[in-house]
């Protein structure tokens, strides 16, 4: 007894004693240091997993989305206000090379396309099919775009008279590179829009909607064709340096946008690819479902911790009692000592986080050879870079810091139900 007594004498002293509440707890946490151990690494286990599992999708939906916006939706469009909803070819922007210029002051916008678009009837000698026809910026289109990348015979657009269109759409129409194609619609004051183009490439993204029915021509042969002024496009296609970036870059455009009479809007990935923000949330779902069963996993074993320590220092607890320590005090320091394991924990799978994610959003990790093979097929890279979440961080560390605070709380009642004697002679 009088080793628990010189024991929990210190734990008497006032916080600015010679030890405070905090550097007791703290110690107290090393009278079983295997059990500290063992309860924080499962912390840090938790911790990691919902930090490193979260930036491994976060780098795998910027891969999407990126892939997506490269694909020809890019990462924000700037368009007529009505064109969304109405995809009319009289719904133009006019000067054109102005806003440009306002795109290409912005630091973090890595490219904008002006591209113009309408629906074609596309001829060859004895077949017609609809289609949709892009009057494009080749030279710009190149520098970002995968589709030109995605070749399947010929080569990409180079000059005025030529068209780069479907692997679908060109068998169907019977015609090789080198063939010349019809292009027939409507003008855009009603008249007839008439373009002949020579087939100089075609590509096949795997998606029928586009290998069946896009063809890409040179965007001053769409002004002539289809009547359009030399400052007139449909729309301005915006790549930011990061998808991150083109959220910044979005908020600010829609901002500017909203002045009265701008004449355009702008749209971000959300609005361009609903379906990947959609997938993107049902995936953010799953993996906090995920974590909250790792939080009540960790939180019972932080109980059970808890219960032992009250069950071995019961009568160091009635010996403080005795000599006037108040329960709610000793309620503190337990709380306290569950501060730092969480701490500790925290901060070790952070540490194991943080470094791994580091290294592979350099390196990359690798896919396996089958699935690297599919996705260069689309224009994929074969590894995922993961990106540091830092929601995921903060999310992590206040959810265990208050989780094992609760976990704490509910051995700690006992201590309210205790008598100083009954716990003087409890044996350890």
């Amino acid at each position: 007894m009088a080793e628990i007594a010189a024991e929990a004498a210190p734990a008497t002293a006032k916080f600015g004693g010679t030890y405070s509440v905090a550097t007791i707890a703290w110690r107290n946490l090393w009278r079983n240091g295997r059990r500290t151990w063992l309860t924080a690494c499962g912390i840090a286990f938790a911790v990691w997993m919902l930090v490193f599992g979260m930036s491994m999708q976060v780098g795998t939906f910027e891969i999407m989305i990126d892939n997506g916006a490269r694909l020809g939706l890019g990462h924000i469009q700037i368009q007529h206000p009505e064109y969304a909803n109405n995809p009319s070819l009289e719904h133009t922007i006019r000067d054109a090379d102005r806003l440009e210029s306002l795109l290409a002051a912005i630091p973090t916008v890595a490219v904008a396309s002006p591209r113009a678009m309408s629906f074609a009837l596309a001829s060859s000698t004895d077949r017609s099919f609809g289609t949709q026809v892009i009057g494009v910026d080749f030279a710009k289109e190149a520098s970002w775009s995968t589709l030109p990348d995605m070749q399947r015979t010929g080569r990409y657009l180079a000059g005025p008279g030529e068209a780069f269109v479907g692997s679908v759409l060109a068998r169907n129409l019977g015609l090789a590179i080198g063939d010349e194609m019809v292009l027939l619609g409507t003008a855009k004051e009603g008249g007839v829009a008439a373009a002949v183009a020579e087939i100089v490439g075609t590509f096949t993204t795997g998606q029928a909607a586009l290998d069946r029915a896009l063809v890409q021509i040179p965007l001053e042969d769409f002004r002539a064709g289809w009547e359009l002024a030399a400052d007139e496009v449909h729309m301005f296609v915006v790549l930011a340096d990061s998808v991150a970036d083109s959220e910044v870059v979005a908020r600010g455009l829609k901002s500017t946008a909203s002045v009265p009479g701008t004449g355009w809007i702008a749209q971000d990935w959300r609005d361009l690819m609903p379906e990947a923000e959609q997938t993107i949330d049902l995936k953010y779902i799953g993996m906090q479902f995920f974590f909250a069963m790792l939080v009540i996993i960790v939180t019972f074993s932080v109980v059970n911790t808890f219960m032992m320590t009250i069950f071995e220092r019961t009568p160091e607890f009635g010996m403080l009692m005795a000599i006037g320590m108040r329960p709610g005090s000793i309620m503190l320091q337990l709380l306290l000592e569950a501060f730092w394991l969480a701490a500790l924990g925290v901060l070790l799978g952070m540490a194991i986080s943080g470094g791994l994610v580091a290294i592979l959003a350099s390196t990359g990790m690798p896919l396996p050879a089958d699935a690297a093979e599919m996705l260069k097929q689309y224009n994929l890279p074969d590894r995922i870079y993961p990106k540091f979440s830092t929601d995921a961080a903060w999310t992590a560390t206040i959810v265990m810091l208050l989780g094992t605070q609760i976990a704490a709380i509910v051995p700690a009642l006992r201590i309210r139900r205790m008598r100083p004697i009954e716990a003087l002679r409890a044996k350890e």
